[in-house]
């Protein structure tokens, strides 16, 4: 008599998290119009019929990676008198992937994504700030530290325009014009 096999049981947190850093991977590197939900599925090494049965359209994939992304709250806890140096830091460490401006940049192509992440980034990144940098002109002070953030990360690490020993000229410009706004000077 042989015994039956056991269904192999799913990590669902952990077939997930797959799947969100596949689909960041993806996005940032191809863009949400040139990406698939089967390119993103075998990057992952999951069916597309889970891959659409966790996200529901590549639209949704496209939201939940983005948002998984820009994790912003822990920037909050941070020594507000050393805000633009830690994020000057963070941006110019290469050990640190950083996907959202990439992901923002290959979606303008894409109504539906374009709209996304422009919604993504006001409610999720835009708000919050807003919210910690208090008045005055809290929303324009966050937006600006936002475009200053997705256009630095975007030139210093996708798109490295930066001339060689420039880094620290940068890094320092970059900083010290984040905490400005951040200081509201």
């Amino acid at each position: 008599m042989t015994a039956a096999r056991k269904p192999k049981r799913r990590n669902a947190p952990k077939t997930r998290a797959k799947i969100l850093d596949a689909a960041q991977q993806a996005f940032a590197e191809t863009g949400y119009a040139q990406t698939g939900i089967r390119d993103i599925a075998a990057i992952a090494d999951v069916s597309s019929t889970l891959l659409l049965r966790y996200y529901g359209s590549k639209a949704g994939l496209f939201e939940a990676a983005l948002l998984d992304a820009m994790r912003v709250a822990p920037l909050f806890a941070l020594r507000r008198e050393h805000f633009g140096e830690h994020i000057a830091t963070q941006v110019l460490n290469a050990a640190v992937d950083i996907k959202p401006p990439s992901m923002i940049a290959l979606s303008t192509g894409d109504p539906d994504a374009r709209d996304i992440a422009a919604r993504v980034t006001r409610e999720h990144v835009v708000a919050p700030l807003a919210k910690w940098l208090g008045p005055p002109d809290a929303q324009a002070r966050a937006a600006e530290i936002v475009i200053l953030s997705i256009g630095f990360a975007l030139f210093t690490q996708q798109i490295p325009i930066v001339p060689r020993g420039g880094e620290k000229k940068l890094a320092r410009w970059f900083a010290q014009t984040i905490q400005a706004i951040v200081d509201g000077t």
